[in-house]
Protein backbone atom coordinates (compact mmCIF):
# COMPACT_ATOMS: atom_id res chain seq x y z
CA UNK A 1 0.00 0.00 0.00
CA UNK A 2 2.98 2.38 0.54
CA UNK A 3 3.90 2.45 -3.17
CA UNK A 4 0.70 4.17 -4.23
CA UNK A 5 1.64 7.66 -2.94
CA UNK A 6 4.99 7.41 -4.77
CA UNK A 7 3.26 6.71 -8.05
CA UNK A 8 0.93 9.75 -7.55
CA UNK A 9 3.89 12.02 -6.91
CA UNK A 10 5.63 10.89 -10.13
CA UNK A 11 2.43 11.58 -12.12
CA UNK A 12 2.18 15.10 -10.75
CA UNK A 13 5.79 15.90 -11.66
CA UNK A 14 5.26 14.69 -15.22
CA UNK A 15 2.25 16.98 -15.60
CA UNK A 16 4.27 19.99 -14.39
CA UNK A 17 6.13 20.13 -17.69
CA UNK A 18 2.89 20.31 -19.59
CA UNK A 19 0.92 22.85 -17.49
CA UNK A 20 1.29 26.68 -16.91
CA UNK A 21 3.13 27.72 -13.78
CA UNK A 22 -0.11 28.61 -12.02
CA UNK A 23 -1.63 25.23 -12.85
CA UNK A 24 1.53 23.40 -11.84
CA UNK A 25 1.68 25.22 -8.56
CA UNK A 26 -1.97 24.51 -7.94
CA UNK A 27 -1.52 20.88 -8.96
CA UNK A 28 1.46 20.56 -6.65
CA UNK A 29 -0.44 21.97 -3.75
CA UNK A 30 -3.44 19.76 -4.41
CA UNK A 31 -1.24 16.64 -4.82
CA UNK A 32 0.64 17.32 -1.63
CA UNK A 33 -2.61 17.76 0.18
CA UNK A 34 -3.96 14.56 -1.21
CA UNK A 35 -0.69 12.93 -0.28
CA UNK A 36 -0.98 14.02 3.30
CA UNK A 37 -4.55 12.81 3.41
CA UNK A 38 -3.47 9.47 2.03
CA UNK A 39 -0.61 9.13 4.49
CA UNK A 40 -2.56 10.33 7.56
CA UNK A 41 -6.21 9.68 6.90
CA UNK A 42 -7.07 9.82 10.62
CA UNK A 43 -5.66 13.42 11.18
CA UNK A 44 -7.47 15.28 8.38
CA UNK A 45 -10.08 16.76 10.71
CA UNK A 46 -7.36 18.63 12.69
CA UNK A 47 -5.62 20.23 9.68
CA UNK A 48 -6.60 23.68 8.25
CA UNK A 49 -7.07 23.89 4.54
CA UNK A 50 -4.42 26.16 3.05
CA UNK A 51 -5.73 29.34 1.30
CA UNK A 52 -4.92 29.42 -2.40
CA UNK A 53 -2.77 32.32 -3.49
CA UNK A 54 -4.44 35.19 -5.39
CA UNK A 55 -3.55 35.25 -9.04
CA UNK A 56 -1.24 38.07 -9.95
CA UNK A 57 -2.79 40.89 -12.01
CA UNK A 58 -0.63 42.98 -14.31
CA UNK A 59 -0.41 46.60 -13.10
CA UNK A 60 -2.16 49.32 -15.17
CA UNK A 61 -0.18 52.37 -16.19
CA UNK A 62 -0.83 55.37 -13.80
CA UNK A 63 -3.57 57.91 -14.80
CA UNK A 64 -2.73 61.63 -14.67
CA UNK A 65 -5.75 63.56 -13.08
CA UNK A 66 -7.33 66.48 -15.00
CA UNK A 67 -7.02 70.03 -13.68
CA UNK A 68 -10.04 70.77 -11.34
CA UNK A 69 -12.56 73.33 -12.78
CA UNK A 70 -12.66 76.77 -11.00
CA UNK A 71 -16.07 77.34 -9.31
CA UNK A 72 -18.05 80.45 -10.24
CA UNK A 73 -17.51 83.29 -7.79
CA UNK A 74 -20.40 84.35 -5.53
CA UNK A 75 -21.49 87.88 -6.45
CA UNK A 76 -22.60 90.16 -3.57
CA UNK A 77 -25.63 92.31 -4.55
CA UNK A 78 -27.14 95.43 -2.96
CA UNK A 79 -30.25 97.56 -3.48
CA UNK A 80 -29.22 101.18 -3.93
CA UNK A 81 -32.56 102.74 -4.85
CA UNK A 82 -36.26 102.01 -5.29
CA UNK A 83 -38.98 103.89 -7.13
CA UNK A 84 -42.47 103.13 -5.86
CA UNK A 85 -44.09 105.17 -8.64
CA UNK A 86 -42.30 103.23 -11.40
CA UNK A 87 -42.38 99.94 -9.43
CA UNK A 88 -38.69 99.21 -9.89
CA UNK A 89 -35.49 98.84 -7.89
CA UNK A 90 -31.86 99.53 -8.72
CA UNK A 91 -29.41 96.71 -8.01
CA UNK A 92 -25.65 97.09 -7.62
CA UNK A 93 -23.16 94.22 -7.46
CA UNK A 94 -19.47 93.62 -7.03
CA UNK A 95 -17.33 93.16 -10.13
CA UNK A 96 -15.93 89.72 -10.92
CA UNK A 97 -12.36 89.11 -12.19
CA UNK A 98 -12.23 88.39 -15.93
CA UNK A 99 -15.95 89.14 -16.31
CA UNK A 100 -16.75 90.65 -19.70
CA UNK A 101 -20.46 91.23 -19.02
CA UNK A 102 -23.25 90.54 -16.58
CA UNK A 103 -26.71 89.13 -17.13
CA UNK A 104 -29.78 89.82 -14.99
CA UNK A 105 -32.21 86.92 -14.74
CA UNK A 106 -35.83 87.01 -13.59
CA UNK A 107 -37.69 83.94 -12.29
CA UNK A 108 -40.82 83.47 -14.36
CA UNK A 109 -42.93 80.46 -15.33
CA UNK A 110 -40.72 78.10 -13.33
CA UNK A 111 -37.53 79.10 -15.12
CA UNK A 112 -34.88 81.83 -15.18
CA UNK A 113 -35.37 84.31 -18.01
CA UNK A 114 -32.66 86.77 -19.01
CA UNK A 115 -34.02 90.32 -18.96
CA UNK A 116 -30.88 92.40 -19.27
CA UNK A 117 -27.21 92.09 -20.22
CA UNK A 118 -24.71 94.81 -19.37
CA UNK A 119 -21.04 95.54 -18.84
CA UNK A 120 -21.89 97.73 -15.87
CA UNK A 121 -22.20 96.56 -12.28
CA UNK A 122 -25.56 98.19 -11.73
CA UNK A 123 -29.01 98.09 -13.30
CA UNK A 124 -32.66 98.97 -12.70
CA UNK A 125 -35.16 96.12 -12.77
CA UNK A 126 -38.94 96.40 -13.04
CA UNK A 127 -41.17 94.49 -10.65
CA UNK A 128 -44.43 92.77 -11.53
CA UNK A 129 -46.63 94.81 -9.18
CA UNK A 130 -47.14 96.17 -5.70
CA UNK A 131 -46.87 93.73 -2.85
CA UNK A 132 -45.75 90.86 -5.12
CA UNK A 133 -42.46 89.09 -4.45
CA UNK A 134 -40.00 89.01 -7.36
CA UNK A 135 -36.88 86.82 -7.69
CA UNK A 136 -33.70 87.84 -9.55
CA UNK A 137 -30.10 86.70 -9.85
CA UNK A 138 -26.95 88.15 -11.44
CA UNK A 139 -24.51 86.06 -13.50
CA UNK A 140 -21.05 87.05 -14.75
CA UNK A 141 -19.56 85.75 -18.02
CA UNK A 142 -16.07 85.99 -19.48
CA UNK A 143 -15.28 86.80 -23.10
CA UNK A 144 -15.91 83.18 -24.09
CA UNK A 145 -19.32 83.24 -22.36
CA UNK A 146 -18.11 80.99 -19.61
CA UNK A 147 -19.90 81.50 -16.28
CA UNK A 148 -17.44 83.10 -13.85
CA UNK A 149 -19.75 84.39 -11.13
CA UNK A 150 -23.30 84.04 -9.83
CA UNK A 151 -25.29 85.71 -7.07
CA UNK A 152 -27.64 84.07 -4.64
CA UNK A 153 -31.35 84.36 -5.43
CA UNK A 154 -32.53 87.93 -4.76
CA UNK A 155 -36.13 88.34 -3.50
CA UNK A 156 -37.60 91.85 -3.51
CA UNK A 157 -40.95 93.60 -3.60
CA UNK A 158 -42.41 97.10 -3.30
CA UNK A 159 -45.24 97.31 -0.75
CA UNK A 160 -48.68 98.38 -1.89
CA UNK A 161 -49.73 101.97 -1.22
CA UNK A 162 -51.12 102.94 2.18
CA UNK A 163 -54.85 103.56 1.73
CA UNK A 164 -57.63 105.04 3.85
CA UNK A 165 -55.35 106.82 6.29
CA UNK A 166 -57.65 108.34 8.89
CA UNK A 167 -57.51 110.18 12.20
CA UNK A 168 -59.49 110.05 15.41
CA UNK A 169 -58.84 112.60 18.14
CA UNK A 170 -58.86 110.84 21.49
CA UNK A 171 -58.51 114.09 23.36
CA UNK A 172 -57.15 117.58 22.85
CA UNK A 173 -53.58 116.21 23.03
CA UNK A 174 -53.85 112.68 21.58
CA UNK A 175 -54.68 111.51 18.08
CA UNK A 176 -54.94 108.01 16.65
CA UNK A 177 -53.86 107.28 13.08
CA UNK A 178 -55.08 104.12 11.39
CA UNK A 179 -55.05 102.73 7.85
CA UNK A 180 -55.55 99.63 5.73
CA UNK A 181 -52.73 97.07 5.77
CA UNK A 182 -50.50 97.54 2.72
CA UNK A 183 -49.74 94.26 0.97
CA UNK A 184 -46.11 93.29 1.35
CA UNK A 185 -45.33 95.77 4.14
CA UNK A 186 -43.48 94.56 7.26
CA UNK A 187 -43.44 97.91 9.04
CA UNK A 188 -44.61 101.48 8.64
CA UNK A 189 -42.83 104.78 9.20
CA UNK A 190 -44.97 107.65 10.45
CA UNK A 191 -43.98 111.21 9.63
CA UNK A 192 -45.55 114.46 10.74
CA UNK A 193 -45.13 118.12 9.99
CA UNK A 194 -46.73 121.28 11.24
CA UNK A 195 -47.46 124.35 9.18
CA UNK A 196 -44.31 125.75 7.62
CA UNK A 197 -42.08 122.90 8.78
CA UNK A 198 -40.57 119.80 7.19
CA UNK A 199 -41.66 116.21 7.70
CA UNK A 200 -39.96 114.39 10.57
CA UNK A 201 -40.04 110.73 11.46
CA UNK A 202 -41.94 110.27 14.74
CA UNK A 203 -42.60 106.55 14.97
CA UNK A 204 -42.05 103.17 13.30
CA UNK A 205 -44.70 100.51 13.89
CA UNK A 206 -45.65 97.02 12.75
CA UNK A 207 -49.37 97.50 13.39
CA UNK A 208 -51.74 99.52 11.21
CA UNK A 209 -52.43 102.17 13.81
CA UNK A 210 -50.57 104.44 16.19
CA UNK A 211 -51.30 107.09 18.80
CA UNK A 212 -49.41 110.36 18.68
CA UNK A 213 -49.09 113.41 20.86
CA UNK A 214 -50.44 116.63 19.36
CA UNK A 215 -50.79 120.21 20.51
CA UNK A 216 -54.16 121.85 20.90
CA UNK A 217 -55.12 124.36 18.20
CA UNK A 218 -52.35 123.20 15.88
CA UNK A 219 -52.61 121.86 12.33
CA UNK A 220 -50.69 118.78 11.17
CA UNK A 221 -49.91 116.80 8.06
CA UNK A 222 -49.29 113.07 8.55
CA UNK A 223 -47.61 110.64 6.18
CA UNK A 224 -47.39 106.85 6.58
CA UNK A 225 -44.78 105.00 4.47
CA UNK A 226 -45.02 101.18 4.04
CA UNK A 227 -41.68 99.33 4.22
CA UNK A 228 -40.47 95.92 3.07
CA UNK A 229 -37.32 94.82 4.87
CA UNK A 230 -35.47 92.21 2.81
CA UNK A 231 -31.98 90.73 3.08
CA UNK A 232 -30.64 93.30 0.63
CA UNK A 233 -32.16 96.37 2.28
CA UNK A 234 -35.37 98.27 2.92
CA UNK A 235 -37.77 99.15 0.13
CA UNK A 236 -40.42 101.85 0.59
CA UNK A 237 -43.85 101.89 -1.06
CA UNK A 238 -46.12 104.83 -1.79
CA UNK A 239 -47.14 106.79 1.30
CA UNK A 240 -50.62 107.67 2.43
CA UNK A 241 -51.17 111.24 3.63
CA UNK A 242 -53.82 113.09 5.58
CA UNK A 243 -54.25 116.41 7.35
CA UNK A 244 -55.38 116.96 10.91
CA UNK A 245 -56.64 120.18 12.46
CA UNK A 246 -56.66 120.02 16.22
CA UNK A 247 -59.28 122.70 16.73
CA UNK A 248 -62.98 123.27 17.23
CA UNK A 249 -64.88 123.92 14.02
CA UNK A 250 -68.42 125.00 14.83
CA UNK A 251 -68.52 128.74 15.39
CA UNK A 252 -71.30 130.60 17.19
CA UNK A 253 -69.73 134.04 16.85
CA UNK A 254 -71.61 135.14 13.74
CA UNK A 255 -75.28 135.38 12.82
CA UNK A 256 -75.67 133.46 9.57
CA UNK A 257 -74.56 129.88 9.97
CA UNK A 258 -74.89 128.87 6.33
CA UNK A 259 -75.57 125.58 4.60
CA UNK A 260 -72.07 125.69 3.09
CA UNK A 261 -70.50 126.29 6.49
CA UNK A 262 -72.47 123.42 7.98
CA UNK A 263 -71.33 121.06 5.21
CA UNK A 264 -67.71 122.04 5.79
CA UNK A 265 -67.99 121.54 9.54
CA UNK A 266 -69.63 118.12 9.12
CA UNK A 267 -66.80 116.99 6.85
CA UNK A 268 -64.13 118.39 9.21
CA UNK A 269 -65.67 116.68 12.25
CA UNK A 270 -65.99 113.38 10.40
CA UNK A 271 -62.35 113.61 9.37
CA UNK A 272 -61.05 114.55 12.81
CA UNK A 273 -63.18 111.95 14.62
CA UNK A 274 -63.51 109.33 11.91
CA UNK A 275 -64.06 106.39 14.29
CA UNK A 276 -66.92 108.10 16.08
CA UNK A 277 -68.91 109.95 13.45
CA UNK A 278 -69.83 109.70 9.77
CA UNK A 279 -72.44 111.06 7.41
CA UNK A 280 -74.65 109.91 4.56
CA UNK A 281 -76.81 111.69 2.01
CA UNK A 282 -80.46 110.77 2.52
CA UNK A 283 -81.92 112.96 -0.21
CA UNK A 284 -81.85 116.32 -1.95
CA UNK A 285 -83.73 119.56 -1.50
CA UNK A 286 -85.99 120.93 -4.20
CA UNK A 287 -83.05 122.96 -5.49
CA UNK A 288 -80.62 120.03 -5.34
CA UNK A 289 -78.80 120.59 -2.04
CA UNK A 290 -77.78 117.45 -0.21
CA UNK A 291 -79.63 116.57 2.99
CA UNK A 292 -77.25 114.86 5.40
CA UNK A 293 -77.76 112.25 8.07
CA UNK A 294 -74.84 112.56 10.52
CA UNK A 295 -74.36 109.40 12.60
CA UNK A 296 -72.71 109.63 16.02
CA UNK A 297 -71.53 106.42 17.70
CA UNK A 298 -71.79 102.76 16.81
CA UNK A 299 -73.60 102.30 13.49
CA UNK A 300 -74.57 98.77 14.51
CA UNK A 301 -76.27 99.83 17.75
CA UNK A 302 -79.80 98.48 18.12
CA UNK A 303 -81.16 101.75 19.54
CA UNK A 304 -81.07 105.28 18.16
CA UNK A 305 -82.13 108.86 18.82
CA UNK A 306 -83.09 110.71 15.63
CA UNK A 307 -82.65 114.49 15.86
CA UNK A 308 -84.38 116.55 13.15
CA UNK A 309 -83.52 120.23 13.05
CA UNK A 310 -84.55 123.32 11.10
CA UNK A 311 -87.64 122.24 9.19
CA UNK A 312 -88.45 125.96 9.20
CA UNK A 313 -85.98 128.11 7.31
CA UNK A 314 -85.62 131.10 9.61
CA UNK A 315 -85.00 128.83 12.63
CA UNK A 316 -81.40 128.01 11.70
CA UNK A 317 -80.31 128.67 15.29
CA UNK A 318 -81.44 125.06 15.80
CA UNK A 319 -78.77 123.94 13.32
CA UNK A 320 -76.09 125.86 15.22
CA UNK A 321 -77.21 124.32 18.54
CA UNK A 322 -77.22 120.76 17.15
CA UNK A 323 -73.87 121.13 15.41
CA UNK A 324 -72.26 122.47 18.58
CA UNK A 325 -73.92 119.72 20.58
CA UNK A 326 -72.40 117.11 18.24
CA UNK A 327 -68.94 118.66 18.53
CA UNK A 328 -69.23 118.73 22.32
CA UNK A 329 -69.95 115.00 22.39
CA UNK A 330 -67.03 114.31 20.08
CA UNK A 331 -64.59 116.41 22.12
CA UNK A 332 -65.52 114.41 25.21
CA UNK A 333 -66.16 111.03 23.58
CA UNK A 334 -63.61 109.20 25.76
CA UNK A 335 -64.47 111.09 28.92
CA UNK A 336 -67.16 110.92 31.55
CA UNK A 337 -69.86 113.58 31.18
CA UNK A 338 -72.88 113.90 33.43
CA UNK A 339 -71.74 110.75 35.22
CA UNK A 340 -71.66 108.68 32.01
CA UNK A 341 -68.81 107.66 29.76
CA UNK A 342 -69.93 108.89 26.36
CA UNK A 343 -68.27 106.07 24.42
CA UNK A 344 -70.31 103.51 26.39
CA UNK A 345 -73.59 105.37 25.83
CA UNK A 346 -73.15 105.89 22.10
CA UNK A 347 -71.88 102.37 21.57
CA UNK A 348 -75.30 101.05 22.66
CA UNK A 349 -77.46 103.91 21.40
CA UNK A 350 -76.28 105.95 18.45
CA UNK A 351 -77.61 109.32 17.30
CA UNK A 352 -78.75 110.32 13.80
CA UNK A 353 -78.73 114.08 13.19
CA UNK A 354 -80.54 115.78 10.31
CA UNK A 355 -78.91 119.12 11.00
CA UNK A 356 -80.65 121.22 8.35
CA UNK A 357 -83.80 119.66 6.97
CA UNK A 358 -84.64 122.72 4.85
CA UNK A 359 -81.38 123.96 3.27
CA UNK A 360 -83.07 125.86 0.42
CA UNK A 361 -85.28 127.78 2.83
CA UNK A 362 -82.33 128.64 5.09
CA UNK A 363 -80.45 130.04 2.08
CA UNK A 364 -83.47 132.17 1.15
CA UNK A 365 -83.78 133.42 4.74
CA UNK A 366 -80.10 134.35 4.93
CA UNK A 367 -79.83 135.98 1.49
CA UNK A 368 -83.27 137.28 0.45
CA UNK A 369 -86.11 137.20 2.96
CA UNK A 370 -85.01 136.95 6.58
CA UNK A 371 -88.44 135.85 7.83
CA UNK A 372 -88.84 133.11 5.20
CA UNK A 373 -90.19 129.91 6.76
CA UNK A 374 -90.96 127.49 3.92
CA UNK A 375 -88.85 125.59 1.41
CA UNK A 376 -87.98 126.79 -2.10
CA UNK A 377 -91.53 125.92 -3.28
CA UNK A 378 -93.15 127.93 -0.52
CA UNK A 379 -94.27 124.80 1.37
CA UNK A 380 -94.22 124.68 5.15
CA UNK A 381 -92.44 121.34 5.61
CA UNK A 382 -93.89 120.84 9.10
CA UNK A 383 -97.34 120.74 7.52
CA UNK A 384 -96.40 118.38 4.68
CA UNK A 385 -96.10 115.03 6.48
CA UNK A 386 -98.51 112.16 5.79
CA UNK A 387 -100.68 112.39 8.90
CA UNK A 388 -103.92 114.39 9.19
CA UNK A 389 -102.83 116.22 6.06
CA UNK A 390 -105.09 119.02 4.85
CA UNK A 391 -104.33 121.23 1.89
CA UNK A 392 -104.44 124.84 3.04
CA UNK A 393 -102.49 128.05 3.60
CA UNK A 394 -100.55 130.51 1.49
CA UNK A 395 -96.98 130.45 0.20
CA UNK A 396 -96.30 134.01 1.21
CA UNK A 397 -96.70 133.55 4.96
CA UNK A 398 -95.31 130.02 5.23
CA UNK A 399 -98.63 128.38 5.98
CA UNK A 400 -98.96 126.51 2.68
CA UNK A 401 -99.12 122.74 3.16
CA UNK A 402 -98.40 121.73 -0.43
CA UNK A 403 -100.68 120.06 -2.96
CA UNK A 404 -100.51 116.69 -1.20
CA UNK A 405 -98.77 115.05 1.74
CA UNK A 406 -95.07 114.36 1.35
CA UNK A 407 -95.07 116.29 -1.93
CA UNK A 408 -91.67 117.85 -1.16
CA UNK A 409 -88.33 116.12 -1.61
CA UNK A 410 -87.20 117.24 1.87
CA UNK A 411 -90.25 115.62 3.48
CA UNK A 412 -89.70 112.43 1.50
CA UNK A 413 -86.06 112.20 2.67
CA UNK A 414 -87.06 112.50 6.34
CA UNK A 415 -89.97 110.06 6.02
CA UNK A 416 -87.68 107.54 4.32
CA UNK A 417 -85.01 107.84 7.05
CA UNK A 418 -87.64 107.56 9.79
CA UNK A 419 -89.05 104.36 8.32
CA UNK A 420 -85.61 102.89 7.81
CA UNK A 421 -84.51 103.52 11.40
CA UNK A 422 -87.82 102.39 12.85
CA UNK A 423 -87.49 99.12 10.95
CA UNK A 424 -83.94 98.34 12.06
CA UNK A 425 -83.61 99.97 15.51
CA UNK A 426 -85.55 101.01 18.58
CA UNK A 427 -86.26 104.64 17.73
CA UNK A 428 -87.04 107.85 19.59
CA UNK A 429 -87.10 111.33 18.00
CA UNK A 430 -86.15 114.82 19.17
CA UNK A 431 -87.25 117.77 17.00
CA UNK A 432 -85.51 121.14 17.26
CA UNK A 433 -87.33 124.37 16.38
CA UNK A 434 -87.24 128.02 17.48
CA UNK A 435 -88.42 129.98 19.37
CA UNK A 436 -90.21 130.09 22.76
CA UNK A 437 -88.08 128.01 25.18
CA UNK A 438 -90.83 125.41 25.48
CA UNK A 439 -91.12 121.64 25.12
CA UNK A 440 -93.92 119.74 23.37
CA UNK A 441 -94.64 116.36 24.90
CA UNK A 442 -98.41 115.88 24.76
CA UNK A 443 -100.09 112.71 23.54
CA UNK A 444 -103.79 112.05 23.11
CA UNK A 445 -103.67 108.44 22.03
CA UNK A 446 -104.49 105.22 23.89
CA UNK A 447 -101.12 103.47 23.67
CA UNK A 448 -100.00 103.39 27.30
CA UNK A 449 -96.42 102.40 26.56
CA UNK A 450 -96.05 105.16 24.00
CA UNK A 451 -97.54 107.68 26.42
CA UNK A 452 -95.10 106.59 29.10
CA UNK A 453 -92.12 106.88 26.72
CA UNK A 454 -93.16 110.34 25.52
CA UNK A 455 -93.63 111.49 29.11
CA UNK A 456 -90.15 110.24 30.03
CA UNK A 457 -88.56 112.08 27.13
CA UNK A 458 -90.55 115.22 27.89
CA UNK A 459 -89.46 115.28 31.54
CA UNK A 460 -85.80 114.76 30.61
CA UNK A 461 -85.90 117.67 28.15
CA UNK A 462 -87.65 120.04 30.54
CA UNK A 463 -85.44 119.26 33.52
CA UNK A 464 -82.29 119.57 31.40
CA UNK A 465 -83.16 122.83 29.62
CA UNK A 466 -85.31 124.50 32.22
CA UNK A 467 -87.82 125.25 29.45
CA UNK A 468 -91.56 125.54 30.06
CA UNK A 469 -94.37 123.24 29.00
CA UNK A 470 -96.03 123.86 25.65
CA UNK A 471 -99.37 122.58 26.95
CA UNK A 472 -101.08 125.94 26.33
CA UNK A 473 -99.57 126.41 22.87
CA UNK A 474 -102.19 126.87 20.17
CA UNK A 475 -102.09 126.27 16.43
CA UNK A 476 -102.87 123.50 13.98
CA UNK A 477 -101.05 120.17 13.86
CA UNK A 478 -102.18 119.04 10.39
CA UNK A 479 -99.28 117.31 8.59
CA UNK A 480 -96.98 117.90 11.56
CA UNK A 481 -93.87 115.71 11.82
CA UNK A 482 -94.19 114.98 15.55
CA UNK A 483 -97.85 114.00 15.18
CA UNK A 484 -96.91 111.81 12.22
CA UNK A 485 -94.36 110.06 14.45
CA UNK A 486 -96.51 109.46 17.53
CA UNK A 487 -99.85 108.71 15.90
CA UNK A 488 -98.94 107.01 12.63
CA UNK A 489 -95.46 105.52 13.11
CA UNK A 490 -96.06 105.11 16.87
CA UNK A 491 -92.58 106.31 17.84
CA UNK A 492 -92.01 108.47 20.96
CA UNK A 493 -91.10 112.04 20.06
CA UNK A 494 -90.79 115.50 21.61
CA UNK A 495 -90.25 118.96 20.13
CA UNK A 496 -87.97 121.56 21.72
CA UNK A 497 -88.25 125.25 20.85
CA UNK A 498 -84.97 127.04 21.64
CA UNK A 499 -84.31 130.76 22.29
CA UNK A 500 -86.62 133.53 23.44
CA UNK A 501 -86.54 136.05 20.59
CA UNK A 502 -88.32 135.91 17.25
CA UNK A 503 -86.50 134.29 14.35
CA UNK A 504 -83.99 134.71 12.96
CA UNK A 505 -82.69 134.55 16.53
CA UNK A 506 -79.73 136.92 17.08
CA UNK A 507 -76.31 135.35 17.55
CA UNK A 508 -75.95 136.43 21.17
CA UNK A 509 -78.52 133.78 22.09
CA UNK A 510 -76.62 130.94 20.39
CA UNK A 511 -74.31 130.16 23.32
CA UNK A 512 -77.16 130.24 25.86
CA UNK A 513 -79.32 127.93 23.72
CA UNK A 514 -76.42 125.50 23.34
CA UNK A 515 -75.56 125.45 27.05
CA UNK A 516 -79.17 124.68 27.95
CA UNK A 517 -79.38 121.87 25.41
CA UNK A 518 -75.90 120.32 25.31
CA UNK A 519 -76.91 117.40 27.56
CA UNK A 520 -80.42 116.80 26.19
CA UNK A 521 -79.59 114.22 23.52
CA UNK A 522 -77.06 112.47 25.79
CA UNK A 523 -79.66 112.06 28.53
CA UNK A 524 -82.32 110.90 26.07
CA UNK A 525 -79.82 108.31 24.77
CA UNK A 526 -79.04 107.12 28.31
CA UNK A 527 -82.79 106.73 28.93
CA UNK A 528 -83.33 104.76 25.71
CA UNK A 529 -80.26 102.61 26.35
CA UNK A 530 -81.76 101.43 29.64
CA UNK A 531 -85.15 100.57 28.18
CA UNK A 532 -85.87 96.93 27.45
Amino acid sequence: MKRQPARLCIAVLMLAFLLEPYSVSAAVHLTQEELKMAENPADTSQEQTAEPEEPSVPEEPPVTPEEPSVPAAEIPVRITDSDAEEINVTLEWDSVNNAAEYAVYFWKNETWEEINRTQETTGAVSLTGYGTENSFKICAYDSEQKLTGESAEIKVLIPAKVKNLKTTAYSRTKVKLYWEAAKGADTYEIYEKQDGKKYRLVKTVKKTDARLDVKNKESYQFKVVPLFKGTLGTIAGNAGETSFKNKEFVSMDHQKYTYKEMCGDIQSLCKKYSEYVSYETIGYSEEGREIYDVILGNKEADKTILVVSTLHAREYIATVVCMKQLEYYLLNYNKTVDGKKLSDVFDSCNVHYVMMANPDGVTISQTKKARWKANANGVNLNRNFPYAFKKEGRKKDGSYTGKKSASESETQAIVSLTKKLNKTQTLAVVNYHAMGQIVFGDYGGKNKKLRSDITDMYKIARSTTGYSSAAGYGGTSNGNYREYLIYKVKVPSITIEVASISCPVPKYQYASAFNRNKLVVLREAVWLKKKK
